[in-house]
């Protein structure tokens, strides 16, 4: 579908498809998307994620070339001036604030038109293309590989409502009430035709009360339908909210840990928050849609009847006004698209800078911080304006039509009462059903496109709803094997993405059962990636991890998780009691267990100096402890599953000497293997084996080599 860019208050057709970015660093990915659906081969930007992982460190051109190779284009990388730019093969790929990537799809009177995949489509003046363009552009084009096709998956309306019952009678229940009111509705503009054409001559007092009386029962009628008819639609949509919701949310927690990691907070709640204009509609506007079209029809044959001509000014209204809905569709959804997007980002910074005050605080960057915000806040409202803009062209629009078609219905009418044709009852029960069509009629068209808009909210839902599950929750689950507490890596080799280099390569390790490990090294040599790799966190390039000499994926994540326990570098506390932490929210928590885990992190003694005690509230995310009582209640929680396995990431890196001997002395008791990667002497110096890993692999070393000259090797 073409899109409209608005250039001094014209509209220029633009052939390009703005693909917006969702991961913090697919702008090259989404270029390429943009690119590749100019010359017919549609393919969304989860499809290109799934074929090309993006990496968090960004991609360089030559991942881009890479990637366009084998999507069909042929790549050509070029540095020109930016008064060349005409000259380019456009659309074309230009790097962009040394940071980010955008399409030139064409250059007109001084203006180049730029598709931004992390804003939006518009002309830019020349002088503002080089303060961002850096002089390097990427030209494609389809080479004999190239096809035409559409490579789109799109999220289906029944996943969204799968496990919810009810749906149908609720919406049969809604439909029935609702046609109940339409035929009040229809019944109203006779009873002023009657009143006025037959009791008003006449002077016919009892045949006017006959006639209130019983239009005020079916009133009565109307208004009980009424009230059962809200009641239902509150209840079926509550359920169905409620239902969407939940279901979205079960998707999105099972999600792999890399997703949440591309990705910024405020864009995941705005994308989750596109469930609430799908309930809304689904719940009210599709009986409110088909009961609409029905009663338009009825009361356009009943106009018919009354005059054909009249009718046919009428249509033509509608006809008029819907042309100019389905001109500014597009300009509509891309505005919608923009307010969402930069309203996420604007919560994203938000959200960030409550997190981080005490930094900002401590640096003197409050004002900074806050410049900031409001400039993403600009961008938030100016989005809303572009919004409302749309609005007031269609408003306008809608009430020229409408008003003129009124005046000459008026006009026209009245000469017919002139003429004889028509009675003055006859002219305001028309009028009456005229005004009835043409809010049904609007209302029809306002909830197509709010149908079509939806699309854009299943786009963004599509992101959560159509991504594969984390590999853990399709592993094979061996829930009654024990674990004993070795492991072994085979080959091991790991990078973040396909276009990053190797963090590590062909790494080779035999944990024996009860096995005390220190991992050690140079920072960046990917200690902690290691360690995630051997929990299950993370999937490795190739290789494997081997789970008392089953494979993780035989041996079962969710069986080896429940089994093992670990303090990462970047585990939190949440809001809840020092014991709730502990237990980590457990339904049926064990006061003993608790205690004892306590103990065994060396915390029970200064959490019984509190005055609430295990009760003591943490504060949002551990913010009343510090840094050491926090490593140890994280210890603690650890320690309350009585894991078989351990790692610790980092685990006693702020706690002081005497209460990292008692940590260290206290597990080693529990005879269990323990994986640890730490920096420290002394929790090294506990550890039976001593392993150090660099950009030559992982070896074994003795712990005095490690610290020779007072620090790392």
């Amino acid at each position: 579908m073409n899109t409209a860019v608005l250039q001094s208050g014209f509209l220029y057709s633009a052939r390009v498809r703005l693909i917006r970015q969702t991961e913090v660093s697919e702008c090259g990915l989404a270029c390429l998307a943009m690119i590749a659906g100019f010359y017919g081969r549609s393919i969304d930007l989860a499809t290109m994620r799934r074929r090309f992982t993006p990496s968090l460190r960004g991609a360089p051109l030559s991942s881009l070339i890479k990637i366009a190779d084998q999507i069909g284009l042929s790549p050509r990388a070029v540095k020109l001036p930016l008064e060349q730019i005409p000259n380019l093969a456009l659309p074309a790929i230009l790097h962009w604030d040394m940071n980010h990537y955008v399409v030139a799809e064409k250059v007109s009177a001084g203006k180049v038109l730029i598709h931004d995949p992390a804003g939006r489509s518009e002309w830019l003046q020349t002088s503002e293309v080089s303060g961002h363009f850096t002089g390097v552009a990427l030209e494609l084009r389809p080479n004999e590989t190239f096809e035409k096709k559409s490579e789109r998956e799109t999220l289906r309306w029944s996943q969204l409502w799968s496990r919810i019952t009810g749906l149908a009678g609720a919406f049969v229940q809604v439909l029935v009430l609702s046609l109940v009111l339409q035929v009040y509705v229809l019944a109203l503009p006779y009873y002023l035709q009657i009143g006025i054409d037959t009791a008003l001559p006449a002077l016919d007092h009892d045949l006017l009360s006959v006639l209130a009386l019983g239009f005020g029962l079916f009133t009565v009628f109307n208004a009980a339908a009424s009230f059962l008819r809200s009641f239902v639609i509150l209840a079926a949509g509550s359920a169905l909210g409620f239902g969407i919701a939940a279901n979205i949310a079960r998707k999105l927690f099972r999600l792999p840990l890399e997703w949440f990691q591309k990705r910024e907070v405020g864009d995941i709640l705005s994308r989750f928050q596109s469930v609430t204009p799908i309930q809304k509609l689904l719940s009210e506007g599709i009986a409110a849609t088909l009961v609409d079209g029905v009663l338009a029809l009825t009361t356009l044959v009943i106009m018919f009847f009354y005059s054909a001509k009249l009718a046919l000014v009428a249509i033509t209204a509608f006809f008029l006004y819907f042309v100019v809905r389905l001109v500014s569709f597009s300009l509509e959804r891309r505005a919608q698209e923009g307010s969402i997007i930069a309203h996420g980002k604007e919560q994203t910074a938000l959200i960030e800078t409550i997190r981080g005050i005490q930094t900002f605080r401590l640096y003197n960057r409050e004002s900074m911080r806050h410049s900031m915000w409001q400039t993403l806040l600009t961008d938030a409202v100016n989005a809303n304006i572009r919004v409302a803009r749309v609005g007031i062209w269609q408003s306008t629009a809608n009430a020229l039509i409408f008003g003129l078609e009124n005046i000459v219905t008026i006009w026209l009418a009245i000469g017919f009462v002139m003429d004889g044709g028509f009675s003055v009852g006859m002219v305001f029960a028309y009028l009456a059903y005229k005004g009835q069509f043409l809010e049904k009629t609007g209302n029809l068209v306002d909830q197509a496109t709010a149908f079509f808009m939806l699309r854009l909210h299943l786009e963004r839902l599509s992101d959560i709803a159509l991504e594969p599950d984390d590999r853990s929750f399709g592993s094979t689950e061996n829930s009654m094997t024990k674990l004993k507490g070795s492991i072994e890596l085979k080959n091991l080799s790991y990078r973040y993405s396909p276009t990053d280099p190797l963090v590590f390569s062909d790494v080779g390790l035999r944990i024996g059962v009860g096995e005390h490990i220190a991992i050690t090294g140079p920072s960046g040599s990917g200690k902690t990636t290691l360690l995630k790799l051997m929990i299950g966190l993370l999937e490795p390039m190739s290789g494997d991890v081997l789970i008392d000499g089953m494979s993780l994926d035989q041996f079962g994540h969710k069986s080896f998780h429940n089994q093992i326990a670990a303090v990462l570098q970047d585990d939190n506390l949440f809001a809840g009691s020092i014991a709730d932490n502990i237990a980590l929210f457990d339904e049926q928590p064990d006061r003993d267990a608790i205690i004892a885990a306590a103990r065994a992190a060396a915390i029970h003694d200064e959490i019984m100096a509190t005055p609430m005690q295990y009760e003591t509230l943490v504060g949002d995310m551990g913010s009343s402890l510090s840094g050491g009582q926090k490593q140890r209640v994280l210890l603690a929680r650890a320690l309350y599953r009585k894991p078989k396995m351990l790692f610790l990431d980092e685990g006693t890196s702020h706690m002081d000497v005497a209460n990292e001997a008692r940590v260290n002395a206290s597990v080693k008791t529990l005879g269990i293997t323990r994986i640890v990667v730490a920096h420290r002497l002394e929790t090294v110096a506990s550890a039976d084996r001593v392993l150090y890993l660099d950009q030559n692999g992982l070896v074994s070393v003795e712990t005095e080599h490690v610290f020779s000259d007072g620090g790392e090797r």
